[in-house]
Order: C-alpha cells, then structure tokens, then sequence
C-alpha cells in the first residue's frame, strides 16, 4: 500500500467516536498484559536475562549462556540492562517492559488512523498479544519498523530507525528493504525512469550502510557474523524441498490467524479454480511437516491431527486466494510483494511462527483496507481472539509457575536435578545438573518412582503435569 493512501485508506467512518475507542483499546492492550509482566520466564526468557547479566556484571559465563541459546542481536539484552541499572530491580519484569512497550507503542502508532478494527486484530493477533508480554526482541523490533516504514519526509530518520529495528532483531531489514526496493522500482518504471535517484534509493543506501557498520562493529566485538557459529547448521534449509514446506508453513500460519477473511472469499468467483486450490493444498497439508517452530503452541494438545491437517489446507487456500485480492489492487501491491518475497526468503531458514510478527501489522492493513467485511464477522473474530489469548496467557503463566515451583522445590530439598523438560523455564542455575539421577519429565510412564510432581490448570483442567522421576529406577 502507498504511503500517499494508507490514511484514507484505513479510516474507518463507521464507529462513533473512533479515535476515543482506538485509545481505550491502548489502555485495555497496556493494562492486561502490565497485570501479568512480573510472572515467573517461559521459553527461553532467560536467555535474554544471561545478556544483560553480561552487561551488568561482566560475566563471560552470562555471555556463553546467551549465545547457546540465541541466535539475536545481544541489543535487546543491553537495553534491559538499563532498566535492571537504572531502577536497581533485577525482577521479571525489568526484562520484559521494552517488548510491552513495543508493543503498545506499535497500537499507539496505527491508533492515529482511527481505526478500531486496525487496532484489534493487530493487538488480538496471537502472536503480537504473546510477544508483548515476553522478554524477547520482537515487538520493540517490529514497532520501529514500522515506524520507519511510515515515516513519510524525514528520509534520515526514516533510515536511522530502520536501521536500528534491525539492530535488535535481523528480520527487521529484509521487511524493510524489500519494500523500499520494489517501491523504488515502482517509482521509476512510473516515471520511464526519470526519478530513479529520488529519495527512495537514498533510504535504501543509508539502511544498507548502516546494517554493513554494525555486522563489522558486532564481528569485531563477538568474533562472528550475524549469529554463533553453532547455530549455521540449523539455520539454512538443506533442500529444495524443505524450502517448499517452509514456504507453505509460513503461507498457512499467517493467513490462519486472519481466518475472518474467509467468509468474504468463499463464493461463486471462480469457484473451479478454488475448489482445485483447495485440494491442492490439502494434499500440501497432509505432507506438511514442522521443520522447526511451526507448531500450534499450547493448543496442540487440544487439537486432533486431522483437525491440524484441515486447519492447514483451509488457511493456505486463504493465504493463496488474499494474495491475489491484494495484487489486484495497485495501493497495495508494493506491500504484498514485500510480504510474499519476505516469506520466500525467511523459507530458507528455520522456520519460528514468531518471525511473522514482522509481516502482521501489513497483513492486518490489507484486510482493513482491502476487503469489507460484515460487523458480526468482526466481533466474532475478536471474541475468538480474545478466548484463544485467554486461554494461551493462562496456560503460559501456569506453566511457567509451575516449573518454577519445581526448581523452588529442588533448592528447598537440597536437590540437585536434570530440569529437563522445564529446563527452557527456567534455564541453568544452581540446582541443574544433566548428569543427575533425578529428571523432570512430562507425565510418567507409570514404571519410573515420582519423588515430586507440579501441575499446569487452566480454568481448573489439568492440561499438563511435570514429575520429578528416578531414572535408575526405570
């Protein structure tokens, strides 16, 4: 979409009082997740911590256990250490205020545009309402990212910013790239090439020049490009094939968690073409395979494999037939192509669903701006929304309690454990050590002698329990 019509594209004349609402979605947006920020760390938060331990204490050990288990920039790391220097808290929260600043900062940045629906399914969005509760880099990332991206005379601070979104997280330059390149080249085909030094192909020099600066000043400073040594074998796609699987991952997962789109898209338009998509990326789906991140989170234990396999065909079906919707439309073609061809390249990489985060708030524009959609259409999404965060926020506050209460317990019995299957809670310390009889598990196979167990509720129905198990005993 053209900077020159996102605004009137994304007014929405429809709600009363709109820009009141839009603030009041901030503040809800702000609120809930301040409620729960000082909770126990979930998935690999630690990590983040062990970086700005590095900075705080000097640690070499902090720095080893950072790069062990992270692959991103240590930037979002150092700024947290500010928040732990300046405020003298060295508390869960501190780690995580700069990713819910990012993220309210990213609603209060689109709330400009007045409208409330925008803000919704961005702020609803899984991921980004997940994310913004977490200590990782992603949402402070994404909202300067997109902040560069609309920033619409000053080029240099245009650049400056978007060169420093992708210092905190890689993904940032590629969006951001992307979209500069195919909007120059837009520019200058529209021009019969007249234009082609215009501002647009200063912004892409500037961005490149500063991501060129800081890879040399980061090799210099840890010894490596981009990401440890450890992690190269991991991080490239070894075959051709494995490239077509990411490609569909990414293609389901983003148009899944926009699933309102489909009701305006299933008609009599082309419904041959449709329906041999539609089997085509059935039998997609039924080969698919989760090459890394790609799964359903907490509700893949709620969800049946051929429920999985049908979620999959109908949301690529989605994604193929939105991409095509937005194509059609000259606004918003630049904006598709930026999002199509940063899937094609991420493909070639391990796949994490996170990395979408980077492409939401573009998606979500297009739905706003592209297709009309019914207002009970609307409200049942949010409300879908709203129970699936529900139940994810839950889940992720019980989980993570709950392998805390189980390190708790080791200290207390003077234990020393494998943590095991909570060990991405609660990270190295004290208490762990691999080679120890005593190992966390999930579940027991009923032959194994439980010495502790912790249970994960949600609502009062056990999802999942963690048992301390003998492992000679088996």
């Amino acid at each position: 979409m053209s900077e020159n019509s996102l605004q009137n594209t994304l007014v929405c004349k429809s709600w009363q009082h709109a820009n009141l609402v839009c603030w009041l979605i901030v503040l809800v947006f702000f609120c809930l997740h301040l409620a729960y920020i000082n909770t126990p760390f979930i998935n690999l938060e630690w990590a983040y911590r062990q970086g700005s331990q590095f900075f705080l204490t000097g640690s070499e050990q902090s720095l080893n256990d950072y790069f062990q288990y992270q692959a991103n920039p240590l930037t979002y790391s150092y700024l947290s250490s500010w928040v732990v220097k300046l405020t003298g808290m060295d508390v869960y929260a501190s780690y995580r205020l700069f990713a819910l600043g990012g993220g309210t900062l990213l609603l209060v940045w689109l709330a400009r545009f007045g409208n409330p629906w925008l803000l919704i399914i961005i702020g609803l969005n899984p991921l980004i309402w997940i994310y913004s509760g977490r200590a990782y880099s992603e949402l402070l990332s994404v909202n300067l990212m997109v902040v560069a991206y609309d920033i619409h005379q000053r080029y240099y601070l245009k650049s400056i910013l978007g060169g420093f979104a992708g210092m905190v997280k890689y993904h940032a330059w590629p969006v951001l790239l992307l979209y500069l390149g195919f909007s120059w080249l837009a520019e200058v085909f529209n021009s019969r090439f007249r234009d082609w030094h215009r501002n647009r192909l200063f912004e892409i020099i500037f961005i490149i020049a500063l991501v060129i600066l800081f890879l040399l000043l980061y090799r210099k400073a840890t010894g490596f490009w981009l990401y440890p040594d450890h992690f190269r074998s991991v991080m490239v796609t070894s075959s051709f094939q494995n490239w077509l699987n990411n490609i569909f991952s990414y293609g389901f997962y983003l148009s899944g968690m926009f699933f309102l789109t489909i009701p305006a898209l299933v008609n009599r338009n082309a419904w041959k073409l449709k329906l041999l998509l539609f089997v085509i990326s059935l039998w997609i789906a039924i080969n698919n395979q989760n090459l890394g991140e790609m799964d359903f989170g907490s509700f893949e234990q709620l969800l049946g494999n051929e429920i999985i396999i049908l979620i999959k065909a109908v949301s690529f079906w989605n994604f193929c037939c939105c991409c095509y919707l937005f194509f059609q439309s000259r606004e918003s073609r630049v904006l598709i192509l930026t999002i199509i061809f940063y899937i094609i390249i991420l493909s070639l990489t391990r796949p994490a669903q996170r990395y979408l985060i980077f492409i939401i708030p573009f998606w979500a524009m297009l739905v706003c701006g592209t297709i009309s959609l019914q207002r009970f259409l609307w409200v049942g999404y949010a409300f879908t929304l709203v129970v699936l965060n529900l139940f994810a926020t839950l889940y992720q506050i019980n989980n993570a309690r709950a392998s805390s209460r189980m390190a708790d317990w080791a200290k207390e019995n003077n234990l020393i454990i494998d943590f095991g299957a909570i060990h991405p809670h609660i990270g190295n310390n004290s208490r762990h050590d691999p080679s120890s009889p005593y190992i966390v598990v999930i579940g027991s196979s009923g032959s194994e002698v439980i010495v502790h167990e912790e249970e994960v509720a949600v609502l009062g129905k056990r999802i999942r329990i963690y048992n301390l198990v003998n492992r000679d005993s088996q």
